[in-house]
């Protein structure tokens, strides 16, 4: 006794397959989204509430800080981490196949997301700088990305919706 067995469309399921293996080996349109995405939330939900990836607020500036800041501009910008915006404004993301770092190039971006003390060469001295942390994700932003992953998988490999 003898039994054959024979598949139709055999070719084109392994064509679709090795298309999805492809499309999961490059997920860049995805880690983009993502970046930009984090981007977004970095600037609203830090930089506009003053706090912390964990809701915490941020210390207030030092009243030598509020006081050189309204001796250089007649009313002063009182907003922490925001005299000129430029760290604000250098928040950026940059996506690769298979992951998203999201960051500002800035020197002194480190110092306000940790923490630390400047110590000065030409003068004596040192200045602490509290711990202002504005990068990072919330757990609501976490189950967004989740949620973006889904999709992005419905969407783009599954060819859903």
């Amino acid at each position: 006794m003898q039994i054959s067995i024979q598949v139709e469309g055999l070719t084109r399921l392994r064509q679709r397959l090795k298309a999805t293996a492809d499309k999961l080996q490059n997920m860049r349109q995805f880690w983009s989204s993502v970046g930009m995405y984090v981007q977004r939330q970095t600037i609203r939900e830090r930089f506009n509430k003053e706090q912390s990836p964990e809701g915490q607020k941020w210390k207030p500036l030092a009243q030598s800080t509020i006081r050189r800041r309204k001796k250089r501009h007649k009313r002063g910008n009182m907003k922490i981490l925001q005299d000129t915006g430029a760290l604000r404004r250098s928040i950026a993301y940059e996506a690769e196949n298979n992951s998203v770092k999201v960051g500002s190039v800035l020197k002194y971006a480190r110092i306000h997301q940790f923490g630390g003390t400047i110590h000065f060469k030409k003068k004596r001295g040192s200045v602490t700088i509290p711990a202002r942390p504005f990068l990072g994700v919330t757990e609501s932003e976490k189950k967004h990305i989740v949620s973006m992953f889904g999709q992005y998988i419905k969407r783009h490999i599954l060819g859903g919706g």
